[in-house]
C-alpha cells in the first residue's frame, strides 16, 4: 500500500506532523511499535492513582495553542503555572520567579556577590532580549521558505542578534560564570538551575532561564496526555491510520531516496515521505542500512551523546501521615549534601550517592485532583542515574534477570530515606508505589539507552552538527521530528516536540505543492 507519508512513532513529535499532514489532505500513517500512542508523554495507573510516564509540565503554551490551533484542534485548553524550588546545603530558594526577583532574592542570600549577581543577570537578560522568539527570525531554527525569507531579513534587519546568538552559542557558561561569581553553590545554581557544575553554553542557559523564569513553565487542564490524544483524533478524524503494536525493522532507501519501510512481522508499505519520530541513534544506527548515509554523518550521530537517564519513584501517599511544609514550590530539587564527586563510592547504587545527587521532587497530585482517590496525594521522585550500571539486569526486550524487582526496591528505599529529610513521615505515608528505571524508558518508552531529554547539553558532548534543527537529513525524504530534531531544547521538551513535528510536516507541503 502507498501512502503520502509514513511517521514513524507516535510521540508527541509524530503525533503533530502527522495531525496536521492528514488535516492537509495527504494519505498519512502513524506506525508505532508499543500499545499506546504519545510515548513518555502518556500516563498510567496505579491502585487508583494515575502517575506520568515522562514530562510532568512544559514551557510556551501560547505556542502549543497555537500549534493545536493551525491544525484544526480548537478545544479550549486553560494553563496553570509550575513553580520550583532548590533546597541544598546553603541554599533554599523558588527560582522560577521573574529574573528581576530573583537576582534581588539571591543578592540577598550572597550580599558579597552583588556585584558579580548584577553583572551576570545583565548580561542574562541581554542575551534573553536576543534569543526570545528566536524560531521566528533565525533562519538556523527554521527550514525551507521561512529559513529563505529569514535569510533575506538577516542582512537588512537581525545581522548583529545573528551573530551574537553564534558568539554566545561558543562561550562556555562555566568560564562566563567563573568570571563573576565566587561562591560554588550559587555559581551551579546559575549556571545549571540546581546544584551541578554548568556544562552549558551561554546560549543554551540563556533559554533555559527564559523559559523557567520568564515564559514559565505550566500544566495543561486536559493533562500532557490529553493534548496527544486530541492530535490522534485529528488524524482519525481526517482519515489517517495509526497502527501501534507495529515495530519498524527497516527503513527503505533506494538511491539515496527514502521510499518506505519494512515492519518486524514483513510487512511493505511504500511512502513519498518518512518522519521519524524516533531519535537519531535509533533511526540511523538501527533502522537505516550504514552504506545508505554519509560516513561522517554516520559517525556524528554515533559518537555525539545523548541526555542521560533516571529513576522515577511514584509515590500514592497519605496526606496525613507527611510533613509537607518545607515544599514551598509544586516541584523542588533537592541535595542532601554538596561533597566532591571523587569523594564518594563509584557504585551509584550506594546511600552516599544519592545524598549527593539532585532529587527532584514533583507534588504530582497538585497538578489534578483526578489524578488520586479522595482524600489522597502523590509524590513523584527522579534522579539522574546511569544506564550502564542498570543494563546488566536485561535480558532481553522487557526480560529481567532474577531480582531486578527487590533490586529496583531497595534503590526506591535509599531515595526515600534520602528525601525523608525534607518530607518527614514519607516512608509511612506511602500507598502506593511503582518505580521507573533506565531499564524501563528503554524498553517501555523506547528511548536510546533509558535516555530522557534529548542530546546532552554538555558542550564537548555533541559536536560537528553545524545547523540547530537537525529535521532535514542525508537520506532525501527522510525527515526527523521530536526532542532529537532539534540539538538544542530552546523551547523545552514538549513544546520543541510539537514545533520539530509542524515544521517537517510544513515542508512536506511545501515540497509537495
Amino acid at each position: 500500500m502507498k501512502y503520502d507519508v509514513i511517521v514513524i512513532g507516535a510521540g508527541v513529535g509524530g503525533l503533530t506532523a502527522a495531525a496536521k499532514l492528514a488535516s492537509s489532505g495527504k494519505k498519512t500513517m502513524v506506525i508505532e511499535k508499543i500499545h499506546h500512542i504519545g510515548g513518555t508523554s502518556h500516563i498510567f495507573r496505579r491502585g487508583g492513582f494515575i502517575f506520568p510516564m515522562g514530562p510532568l509540565s512544559f514551557s510556551y503554551p501560547d505556542l502549543v495553542s497555537k500549534i493545536l490551533k493551525d491544525i484544526g484542534i480548537t478545544q479550549n485548553i486553560s494553563y496553570k503555572r509550575s513553580h520550583f524550588q532548590l533546597i541544598s546545603p546553603n541554599i533554599d530558594i523558588i527560582y522560577s520567579k521573574p529574573l528581576e526577583d530573583l537576582e534581588n532574592s539571591l543578592i540577598k542570600i550572597f550580599p558579597n556577590e552583588k556585584g558579580g549577581v548584577s553583572k551576570f543577570f545583565n548580561k542574562l537578560n541581554e542575551i534573553i532580549g536576543i534569543v526570545d522568539n528566536i524560531y521566528e527570525w533565525n533562519p538556523d531554527y527554521l527550514i525551507g521558505e521561512k529559513r529563505l525569507e529569514a535569510e533575506k531579513k538577516l542582512m537588512e534587519q537581525n545581522k548583529k542578534k545573528y551573530e551574537l546568538t553564534k558568539d554566545f552559542s561558543k562561550v562556555s557558561s562555566k568560564e562566563f560564570l567563573d568570571n563573576y561569581i565566587d561562591n560554588s553553590d550559587l555559581k551551579k545554581l546559575l549556571g545549571s538551575q540546581g546544584t551541578y557544575e554548568p556544562v552549558m553554553s551561554m546560549l543554551h542557559l540563556a533559554f533555559m532561564w527564559n523559559v523557567m523564569s520568564e515564559k514559565g513553565i505550566w500544566f495543561p487542564s486536559c493533562g500532557i496526555h490529553g493534548i496527544n490524544e486530541l492530535l490522534y483524533d485529528r488524524i482519525i478524524s481526517e482519515s489517517g491510520d495509526v497502527k501501534l503494536n507495529t515495530p519498524i525493522k527497516e527503513i527503505i532507501i533506494e538511491n539515496g531516496i527514502a521510499k518506505g519501510v519494512i515492519t518486524s512481522g514483513g510487512t511493505t508499505y511504500f511512502s513519498d515521505y518518512i518522519i521519524s519520530n524516533a531519535d537519531y541513534k535509533t533511526t540511523f544506527l538501527q533502522l537505516v542500512d550504514k552504506i545508505q548515509v554519509p560516513e561522517d554523518f554516520y559517525q556524528k550521530v554515533k559518537n555525539n551523546s545523548f541526555t542521560g537517564s533516571e529513576i522515577c519513584v511514584y509515590l500514592g501517599i497519605d496526606p496525613q501521615k507527611i510533613d509537607l511544609k518545607k515544599m514551598r514550590a509544586e516541584h523542588v530539587f533537592y541535595r542532601d549534601q554538596m561533597k566532591p564527586e571523587h569523594t564518594i563510592s563509584i557504585q551509584d547504587e550506594d546511600l552516599s550517592r544519592f545524598k549527593n545527587k539532585e532529587i527532584e521532587i514533583c507534588f504530582w497530585s497538585e497538578k489534578s485532583d483526578n489524578f488520586v482517590p479522595t482524600n489522597k496525594k502523590s509524590i513523584l521522585l527522579r534522579v539522574n542515574f546511569s544506564y550502564d550500571i542498570m543494563e546488566k539486569w536485561r535480558t532481553g526486550v522487557k526480560k529481567r534477570k532474577q531480582g531486578y524487582k527487590e533490586h529496583k526496591q531497595k534503590l526506591a528505599e535509599k531515595i526515600i530515606k534520602v528525601v525523608e529529610k525534607v518530607l518527614p513521615g514519607l516512608s509511612e505515608s506511602i500507598i502506593e508505589i511503582e518505580i521507573a528505571t533506565p531499564l524501563t524508558y528503554r524498553d517501555w518508552g523506547k528511548r536510546f539507552r533509558g535516555s530522557i531529554a534529548g542530546w546532552s547539553r554538555d558542550l564537548t558532548k555533541v559536536e560537528g552538527f553545524n545547523r540547530e534543527l537537525l529535521i532535514r537529513t542525508p537520506v532525501k525524504n527522510l525527515l526527523m521530528a521530536g526532542l532529537y530534531a532539534s540539538k538544542e531544547l530552546f523551547l523545552g521538551g514538549y513544546p520543541i516536540s510539537m514545533y520539530t513535528g509542524i515544521t517537517a510536516a510544513d515542508y512536506i507541503l511545501e515540497l509537495s505543492r
